[in-house]
């Protein structure tokens, strides 16, 4: 990973709380895509976690 791609990674992984390589992996792919901007970055992986644990929780009814 480029210095730039890490320290956005690390910095929304710290800002939301994350933790794990799966997770890690799947910020680093979001980076690519959104042309390294952090906001867009940031509010694309809330979402996609949002939606995952609303998932889970309709799987668990």
């Amino acid at each position: 990973m480029s210095e730039e791609k890490e320290r956005i990674v690390k910095g929304v992984m710290e800002d939301l709380g994350l933790k794990g390589g799966s997770k890690k992996r799947l910020l680093g792919k979001l980076v690519e895509e959104y042309g390294y901007d952090e906001a867009k970055v940031k509010y694309k992986a809330k979402r996609a976690f949002i939606t995952e644990r609303y998932e889970r929780e309709r799987e668990m009814e």
